[in-house]
């Protein structure tokens, strides 16, 4: 019977062509709310992440209005060509009003470096057992970072850098850390650090160490003169930079 059917509709469609009747296709449902961007930063902090968790406030312009049922719009979160989390929020639409501010809860575990909203959608819950997705290819953006926090590693209490004096002999020590993806806090072996101090009211690099396995270094000068010292930790593209107080003169 299926057979006869599948038959009957094909001579039918032939006809209707011989006799240029060929009814056009529907066209394709229209989304009611239309997404022109989502932007993403730091609530707080900058990129640095030193937990398990930190939230990034999210801004999405949108227009259109929804006159029955609910809208949400949601993307997924990638790291370069990486999916990392899906369905993240990004706003709210309904007949009452609508909210398209609010807060993505980023992991740890994403990973590093430069991170994108994509696959923007737009799901109309019509109350009806109806759910319909549309999904915006034009919306671009969203783009935000996520980096490594630092902190200092000679002492319990975050010291970066320790400063001894015997007479006009100096010993600087430096000791730093690095808030991981794997395993929390662990040194920032490897990696140079500038020592640098305060001359007529500018910070010049007096030298530049490599820290070890440790996450420290130690440089020994001999200077009559007193001077502040800091360190300066040059940023990267997975790990913040920045710079420790500086010591009093000595």
């Amino acid at each position: 019977m299926r057979s006869l059917v599948r038959l009957a509709a094909t001579s039918v469609a032939a006809a209707s062509l011989l006799l240029g009747t060929l009814v056009a296709p529907a066209a394709a449902a229209t989304s009611p709310i239309n997404v022109t961007s989502v932007s993403i930063k730091a609530s707080y902090g900058g990129p640095a992440i030193s937990a398990k968790t930190k939230y990034y406030e999210f801004t999405t312009k949108a227009s259109g209005s929804v006159s029955q049922g609910w809208v949400d719009i949601v993307g997924d979160v990638y790291r370069g060509s990486t999916k990392v989390a899906s369905n993240i929020e990004l706003g709210y639409v309904y007949s009452g009003g609508k909210d398209l501010t609010g807060y993505v809860l980023a992991k740890n575990s994403w990973g590093r470096g430069t991170f994108k909203v994509k696959n923007v959608r737009v799901v109309h819950d019509l109350y009806n057992n109806t759910v319909k997705t549309y999904k915006d290819t034009t919306v671009s953006g969203g783009t935000f970072y996520i980096k490594s926090a630092i902190n200092g590693n000679l002492t319990k209490y975050g010291t970066v850098i320790q400063v001894k004096t015997s007479g006009s002999k100096k010993t600087v020590k430096v000791g730093i850390k690095q808030y991981t993806v794997k395993k929390a806090w662990e040194p920032y072996k490897g990696k140079k650090v500038k020592i640098q101090q305060k001359k007529g009211g500018k910070w010049v690099t007096k030298k530049t160490v490599k820290l070890n396995s440790k996450g420290k270094a130690t440089y020994k000068l001999t200077s009559a003169k007193k001077y502040k010292y800091r360190v300066l930790v040059p940023g990267s593209s997975t790990v913040v930079g920045g710079y420790s107080q500086g010591t009093p003169k000595l």
